[in-house]
């Protein structure tokens, strides 16, 4: 990943250190300055208003220009840190919409109730190891950020189609693993990976339920992140 998935990562490990410091009894000033140091030059350097999303990352030498075509995980990553507000959180999914690749997901026995896609990581050219893999877990991952930035019905599509590919379409039935049969270069050839498992269970926890416990505050949060068009109890 670039600048923006590096600095989101970072923003949001100092955020929580500075909570952990405070329970402990620590002065939580360092990590504080740290966390708000990197969302304040995120949102300087890497936001992009008129494309609603933060850049890849930023040219140290040279005329210091920002790499605009962001990949999936600065989506995801920067959706997880808490830097976006709310209306940049929709920005963002609608670049997904447009700019990220969608691979459909078709073949006998899915169902055509719906448009099943799964998301590359990104459209860089030439193709190199992990910047085009069709990835499980890429896709859950962005599926949590939908469902973060407030669009539960492309989130819950995303994450059934990603189910779809690897544990219904995949060599492996009923797999959670890494790599799925639309990657063109590497296949399925590897299923053993921990991200997809990890990223699914998250998926369905805190964006499908919303049930997110925060263990340092003793609180739970419950809200369940539905599609509109499920009938269900109100």
């Amino acid at each position: 990943g670039g600048a923006a998935h590096a600095s989101a990562y970072n923003r949001y490990h100092n955020a929580l250190a500075a909570r952990i410091a405070r329970l402990i009894g620590r002065d939580p000033a360092l990590y504080e300055r740290e966390a708000g140091l990197i969302a304040r030059a995120m949102r300087r350097y890497l936001w992009q208003a008129d494309t609603g999303m933060f850049a890849e990352f930023k040219d140290w030498l040279g005329l210091q220009l920002v790499h605009p075509g962001a990949a999936l995980w600065t989506f995801y990553h920067a959706l997880d840190s808490e830097v976006p507000t709310p209306l940049e959180a929709r920005q963002m999914a609608r670049y997904v919409d447009t700019h990220i690749p969608h691979l459909p997901v078709v073949g006998p026995g899915v169902p055509a109730d719906a448009d099943y896609h799964v998301l590359a990581p990104s459209d860089w050219m030439p193709d190199s190891w992990a910047l085009n893999h069709v990835v499980m877990g890429e896709t859950v991952h962005a599926a949590l950020g939908f469902w973060q930035a407030g669009r539960p019905e492309e989130a819950f599509r995303l994450t059934k189609s990603a189910l779809l590919a690897s544990m219904f379409m995949g060599i492996c039935p009923g797999n959670v693993g890494s790599m799925n049969y639309l990657d063109v270069y590497r296949r399925e050839s590897q299923r053993d990976f921990a991200d997809g498992s990890g990223v699914t269970a998250r998926a369905i926890v805190e964006g499908l339920c919303v049930i997110r416990p925060d263990a340092l505050a003793g609180e739970l949060r419950i809200a369940p992140g539905l599609p509109g068009e499920w009938e269900r109890a109100s």
